[in-house]
């Protein structure tokens, strides 16, 4: 390469074989984003990472060790990385020209890094682990405030971070989410797919379960509310979540009684993942806290009708196209699952209205945009 040509370093080093929401964005972003940049001779891109699963062929490498995949690791893993980005991620980085990550994770040594925030979410709440809630609470600012730029997810997570981390504003960019379109839209499965696996069918849809903030006592306590045809008619499906919430959930669904009629179905294959939403009567979203949302923007794109809680990043990604409920009042969702049991037209509005907001992201928009900022950091 000629020496006026730009290096640019991608940290993909929380990607693993089962990657999950964080890991997702990750290897969509690094993959879109290097087919941007492939007919640019005077841009080379090379990705740090511990595996090259689900990456396109032609990109260029350094392997990590193995003990950064958390799925493998847990705890050990996060260590490792730690100390991979803190010391050895500058001797390994130190020529490129400008630094990529698709998560928080960086060093606090390099200062041409460009790091992506997804949310604040062991900030905000006290049972995520305790090194997570250490790291963000006391190194993250340190790394942020030694970084050229900032990407945040939602305009929700920008000002988060300018709340908690004292991150001045115009240090950071807002860049959404995409979503990939050949997967998630209402005409990729025609299929009765969850019919046919779980029995189940004309459903409210709730996803992942993992921590309080999600919220669910209150859904089962809204679902609990509705009269016996109603829940017969349409009953809750829970996909997805962490094994010690769902255990309680569990133990919430049996002390009300209405086990009859909520249904947890634990992990859902990939594949099956667009029935899952276009099967559903709705999708119900009642987290406390969100940086962007990626089930909601999903289950817009297949045609999934949207009820969800009104705050955080919530209203950003649905805009006008959900029904809103206000996650600390009951009331409030038992309201809106009668209205669109009750009301076809509303139902029907909800659906086209979600095809249509899906339409504004795009991984495409979210790669435009970053290579926008790359280029302009540049210097």
């Amino acid at each position: 390469m000629k020496s006026t040509d730009i290096h640019i370093g991608m940290n993909g080093s929380m990607l693993d074989e089962h990657p999950t929401g964080v890991g997702i964005y990750s290897l969509n972003v690094i993959n879109y984003l290097t087919v941007l940049y492939k007919k640019d001779i005077n841009r080379a891109i090379t990705v740090f990472t511990p595996t090259r699963t689900f990456l396109n062929d032609d990109i260029t490498t350094v392997r990590l060790s193995r003990l950064l995949k958390s799925s493998q690791y847990g705890k050990i893993a996060a260590f490792t990385r730690f100390v991979w980005n803190t010391f050895y991620y500058p001797l390994q980085a130190r020529k490129f020209d400008v630094l990529i990550s698709t998560t928080t994770h960086g060093s606090f040594f390099l200062k041409n890094q460009i790091i992506t925030i997804h949310d604040l979410l062991s900030l905000r709440f006290n049972n995520i682990s305790l090194h997570q809630r250490f790291y963000f609470k006391y190194l993250l600012p340190y790394l942020l405030s030694k970084s050229k730029i900032i990407i945040a997810v939602s305009h929700s997570t920008k000002k988060d971070i300018t709340d908690f981390l004292k991150i001045p504003a115009n240090k950071i960019e807002v860049v959404y989410n995409g979503y990939d379109k050949t997967i998630y839209n209402e005409q990729a499965i025609q299929q009765k797919n969850i019919f046919n696996s779980y029995g189940i069918a004309n459903y409210f849809l709730a996803i992942g379960p993992t921590y309080r903030h999600k919220n669910f006592e209150l859904l089962i306590d809204a679902f609990d509310e509705l009269d016996t045809d109603a829940k017969r008619n349409f009953p809750l499906l829970i996909a997805g979540g962490k094994k010690d919430y769902l255990n309680t959930l569990k133990q919430y669904v049996a002390k009300k009684g209405c086990e009859n009629h909520v249904h947890f179905i634990g992990y859902v294959p990939a594949p099956l993942m667009p029935s899952l939403y276009k099967e559903a009567y709705a999708l119900v979203f009642p987290s406390l806290y969100e940086g962007f949302g990626f089930p909601l923007l999903e289950a817009m794109a297949c045609g999934c009708p949207v009820i969800s809680s009104n705050i955080s990043s919530m209203p950003e990604v649905c805009e006008n196209a959900a029904l809103y409920f206000d996650p600390y009042n009951k009331d409030s969702l038992v309201l809106q699952l009668q209205s669109i049991i009750k009301n076809k037209e509303l139902y029907a509005m909800l659906k086209q209205q979600g095809i249509q907001q899906a339409k504004k992201f795009s991984w495409d928009k979210t790669v435009l945009q970053l290579k926008r900022i790359i280029e302009t950091n540049l210097n």
